[in-house]
C-alpha cells in the first residue's frame, strides 16, 4: 500500500482498495485504460516494464452487469516489499505511458 500511495496518487481517476488482509491489492484504472490480456497496458507492463498483474475482469461472470474493464488485482503475498516496490513502480510507469502522461 505505501508503494502504490507513492506511485501511483499522482494519476488521476486510479484508486484503490485497502485490504484487511488476503493476498491482493484490487486496483481501479480510468474507464480509458482497459487492463485485459489484450490490451496496450497488459502488452506494456508485461514487454517492457516486466511486471504483471491480472486483469480484474476475470474475476467477474462474462455476462456480469458488475464487469469491468479497467480493474487490476495485485498480488502481494509471494514476494519482499522492495521487490513489491520495484514492481509497483513498474506498472506505474506503464500506466502513465499508455495514459500518455
Amino acid at each position: 500500500l505505501r508503494a502504490a500511495d507513492a506511485y501511483f496518487s499522482d494519476i488521476p481517476g486510479v484508486s484503490w482498495l485497502k485490504p484487511n488482509g488476503g493476498l491482493y491489492v484490487w486496483m481501479s484504472l480510468p474507464d480509458s485504460i482497459p487492463t485485459g490480456y489484450d490490451g496496450a497496458l497488459f502488452e506494456r507492463a508485461t514487454k517492457e516494464d516486466e511486471v504483471m498483474y491480472v486483469p480484474g475482469e476475470i474475476a467477474y461472470p462474462l455476462d456480469s452487469p458488475l464487469r469491468k474493464t479497467n480493474e487490476m488485482r495485485l498480488s502481494f503475498g509471494v514476494e519482499s516489499p522492495e521487490t513489491i516496490d520495484d514492481g509497483i513502480r513498474r506498472l506505474a510507469n506503464a500506466v502513465r505511458q499508455v495514459a500518455g502522461l
